[in-house]
């Protein structure tokens, strides 16, 4: 049985290093610029620690430690996960959710959820900083269940709070939650463990957690062929540029043959050089802290060094044996990245800071109907703006710088780059950009056209009785707009509508459901109009063929009321 592949995701300060320190016995979070991580970090923990830390929880639960080390990947927000990344599938096999405890679910978070539902991930919740909740009496290196004999009632209710409050807000995203220790079926439920990285409360709870779920739900088996997953890339003095990576399948050896995908596409190389990472200690820390190997088996974290660098950050690396299988694997490499840096492709354009952030935004996008284009690693460039300009006129620009001559190029162009850091605020933003598109699309196609409305006289409400008439209407079907004519169900002259109120203020249109008040001329209270009378617009047969043109963009009411209206005028 191999080693799980454990990654951290969560808002960028909700406490995934000081989880990984408590594990570690280490004060690593304190070393990092502001208490913020700054690079992805790997560390193998290995059975020895596990039971260490856990041995009297796993003995309480009777769980026998099988695997040989876990490794975490913990990293600023959500970017080990999706370097983590094989021909477009993670290859973590758990992911922890961190949720800070007085913040909740913030943007960063939901889009980590986002993201776990596109690779289909199973992940555990750490809800961290219970040290801070009201009423807390200092504990320190204790299981959560523990913790909670020795606390107060009103502290543990108001733990138990907070606990279903995240589950209240995880339920509107689909996910059913509970804590972890009333869990009844951990295939349905997803688990919430409360924790206190600082003062290691909770920390064995995790961990039994994450050995249990490993060993029992989740594949250790090894699979087919041998491959690893490049992280990151760093230059050490002396040796040049190397990659932190992770073996998950089969063994890399110095010499091997592999597959690399590059910016230029994939391309051969043959290993240099293989340093394992010393269990628990940190990639981030400095290079004496690996042991060069001659060769190396799934799953262990490493550091390579390759005869030609080019390799790119979020591919994986893929031993070959023969001219048969490098040509197959050069062909799923090519698949995995299709609209790579290709400007023929069709849809939205992309550039981004990694492979695994494109695969992300590509899944994501999927999910949420959007059609990604082409591709790149890197800041937008003139030609990447043409490729928009053809396309939907937008360019999406995840964690990449943007030139201020571009952003000139792409105004006058008419292209509009929507830059952030953020996956979730991205989609968010270019979702604003298309409804706004569309609605300013849609307003100039119905400008000159009247579009079917149908409306009823409320009792009891007249205003004016003529020159211009005023009275309260509920909208039936349709929508109704300033300069529309009325009609009634016989097909007679009402009169034009001067305005449209909604709570006293002159609003542009009303829609099915709506109830406000109309000014009409020509029309005169009981004369020509009654309460409770049933009115259409009175539309013309260029409305009927101009009204085709955007049938299909508007509610099945428009059309049911378009056919009412056309059988009054025999049109």
């Amino acid at each position: 049985m191999r080693s799980p592949i454990c990654a951290f995701l969560g808002h960028v300060d909700a406490g995934k290093t000081s989880i990984m320190d408590a594990i570690r016995d280490t004060f690593f979070a304190y070393r990092e610029s502001g208490g913020l991580t700054q690079n992805i970090g790997i560390t193998e923990v290995p059975t020895d620690r596990i039971k260490e830390i856990t041995s009297d929880l796993l003995d309480r639960f009777k769980v026998k430690v099988e695997v040989p080390s876990i490794i975490f990947i913990d990293s600023p927000g959500h970017e080990a996960f999706v370097t983590l990344r094989e021909r477009g599938a993670s290859i973590a096999d758990l992911a922890i959710l961190t949720v800070d405890i007085t913040e909740g679910l913030q943007k960063q978070t939901i889009e980590s959820l986002d993201i776990l539902k596109s690779y289909k991930t199973p992940f555990l919740v750490a809800l961290t900083k219970i040290d801070t909740v009201q009423g807390y009496l200092p504990s320190k290196d204790i299981s959560f269940i523990d913790f909670l004999r020795k606390e107060g009632n009103s502290y543990n209710e108001a733990v138990d709070k907070e606990v279903y409050s995240l589950v209240a807000e995880l339920s509107n995203y689909g996910f059913q939650a509970e804590r972890y220790d009333r869990v009844t079926d951990f295939t349905k439920q997803l688990a919430i463990i409360p924790v206190s990285a600082v003062n290691n409360i909770g920390i064995k709870d995790l961990i039994v957690m994450i050995i249990g779920l490993s060993q029992r739900y989740i594949s250790m088996g090894v699979s087919e062929g041998d491959q690893a997953a490049i992280l990151e890339e760093k230059s050490i003095k002396g040796v040049g540029k190397v990659y932190d990576a992770i073996v998950y399948s089969g063994k890399l050896s110095v010499g091997d043959k592999v597959i690399m995908q590059t910016k230029e596409g994939p391309n051969k190389t043959k290993i240099k050089a293989i340093m394992k990472l010393i269990p628990l200690e940190e990639s981030r820390e400095n290079f004496g802290k690996y042991e060069s190997v001659k060769s190396i088996s799934a799953t262990s974290p490493i550091r390579l060094v390759l005869q030609d660098a080019e390799a790119m950050i979020g591919s994986s690396i893929a031993v070959f044996y023969s001219d048969k299988e490098k040509e197959k694997l050069i062909s799923e490499i090519s698949e995995a990245v299709a609209g790579y840096n290709d400007d023929l492709a069709k849809g939205v354009v992309v550039c981004a800071d990694s492979l695994g952030s494109i695969d992300a935004i590509r899944k994501i996008g999927a999910s949420k109907n959007i059609q990604i284009g082409k591709t790149k690693i890197g800041e937008p460039s003139k030609n990447d703006i043409s490729t928009a300009r053809l396309n939907d006129g937008v360019i999406l620009a995840f964690n990449v710088p943007i030139q201020k001559n571009i952003e000139t190029i792409a105004k006058e162009d008419g292209v509009t780059i929507i830059s952030t850091n953020s996956i979730y605020v991205l989609f968010e933003r270019y979702l604003e950009f298309i409804n706004d598109v569309n609605k300013r699309r849609f307003e100039s196609i119905t400008s000159g056209l009247r579009l079917p409305a149908k409306i009823v006289f409320l009792k009891g409400n007249v205003f004016r009785r003529s020159g211009p008439c005023v009275f309260g209407v509920e909208v039936l079907g349709g929508e109704i707009r300033p300069g529309y004519p009325l009609m009634n169900e016989k097909g007679g002259s009402i009169g034009k509508i001067v305005n449209i109120q909604n709570d006293k203020k002159p609003v542009e249109r009303a829609v099915k459901g709506d109830k406000v008040a109309v000014s009409v001329d020509d029309a005169v209270y009981g004369r020509n109009l009654k309460e409770e009378d049933v009115l259409y617009t009175d539309i013309e047969i260029h409305d009927i063929i101009k009204f085709e043109d955007v049938r299909a963009e508007l509610s099945e009411d428009y059309s049911q009321i378009m056919s009412e209206i056309q059988k009054i005028k025999k049109l």
